[in-house]
């Protein structure tokens, strides 16, 4: 109890020595004559399942730079690397790409490593989702979610419509990030389709993607046992829905994938109640089942609330969640400051 009790006090006055000296850091505007630009932000955070044993440090501490609008009309570039001590303290190299697009910037090409256009969720920056990380689901089907999340390829990319339609399709390598190949006789394809309706003051979007991958040898954790590395035919198809307001956000999807004709599948919904710009309350219902015997399938039950110090420049979530286990709940609570330095 005791050590609990200064666990807490101890982060308390790492939040507070924080947001003290924070000052006048932020995300910083990129200007129209400006032909790089970088930003950074750190997240510290603390959880405990409220056991003998608690964790505490870095979940995100992320970099990135790319090229600002006096660069090139026509051409852009990204780099963004990441280091978290989930991983083992490793510095991670994310995205890594280059990109041309018209002059009218309706139709794009993206070539390099970069997170394939599949998913609502994954491209709702960790920042800004309001609860401390992504569903299950999300985790785990999109087409490289234990992999690097990332892959190897090329893809383009279509807005039209007045930009409401936004269309994408990719091809890639398809085994990820985690470890390049010299030789690979996989390949992957991707297909994005979202439609957006904008009022005054809400926005609607609806969506789906699908995926095709011919795997060889391919270790998909949090799907398959361990132990077993997957070849063969691999195919993934999510639904998606986005609602939007001054005061209420919702969003839904709907994910599944064929493994040689085993399934694994999955949902969640979010919903964020905004009070005001500083204080938001957030629920999520979030179910997955795979194919691991010894995994809990049953739901997890999440509520959360983010004070907003300075937007999402300074932010600060409580975050819990509970799952039925044995007849029991199981409960793991959280807390993070998010800072941008940059």
């Amino acid at each position: 109890m005791l050590k609990k009790r200064l666990f807490i006090i101890g982060l308390l006055s790492l939040f507070t020595l924080n947001v003290t000296f924070a000052g006048n850091l932020g995300m910083k505007k990129v200007q129209p004559q400006n032909k790089i630009y970088w930003h950074g932000y750190v997240q510290f955070e603390a959880n405990s399942a409220f056991k003998d044993t608690y964790y505490m440090g870095v979940h995100r501490l992320k970099f990135w730079l790319g090229s600002a609008p006096a660069f090139s009309q026509h051409w852009s570039y990204k780099v963004q690397v990441l280091f978290t001590t989930r991983n083992k303290e490793k510095l991670f190299l994310q995205d890594v790409f280059g990109q041309y697009r018209n002059k009218s910037g309706v139709s794009s090409i993206r070539f390099g490593q970069f997170i394939p256009k599949f998913s609502l969720q994954r491209f709702q920056p960790d920042y800004v989702i309001p609860s401390i990380d992504r569903a299950n689901v999300i985790d785990a089907v999109i087409p490289d979610g234990t992999l690097g999340v990332r892959d190897v390829g090329l893809q383009y990319n279509l807005k039209a419509a007045r930009k409401r339609l936004e269309i994408n399709f990719g091809i890639f390598n398809g085994y990820g990030i985690k470890l390049y190949k010299l030789s690979n006789k996989g390949y992957m394809f991707t297909h994005n389709l979202s439609y957006s309706i904008k009022g005054k003051t809400s926005l609607w979007k609806i969506g789906y993607s699908v995926m095709y991958r011919k795997a060889y040898n391919l270790p998909l954790k949090e799907i398959l046992p361990d132990s077993i590395l997957f070849s063969g035919n691999d195919f993934r198809l999510d639904f998606y829905a986005l609602f939007n307001s001054h005061h209420f956000d919702m969003q839904a999807e709907y994910l599944r994938a064929w493994l040689n004709g085993q399934t694994v599948d999955g949902y969640y919904a979010l919903a964020t109640i905004k009070v005001n710009n500083k204080n938001h309350i957030y629920v999520s219902y979030d179910k997955y089942n795979d194919l691991v015997n010894s995994t809990n399938n049953k739901p997890w039950y999440v509520a959360g609330y983010n004070y907003l110090i300075k937007n999402h420049d300074l932010m600060l979530t409580l975050d819990t969640r509970f799952q039925g286990d044995n007849g029991k709940l199981k409960n793991i609570t959280s807390l993070q400051f998010q800072l941008f330095f940059h």
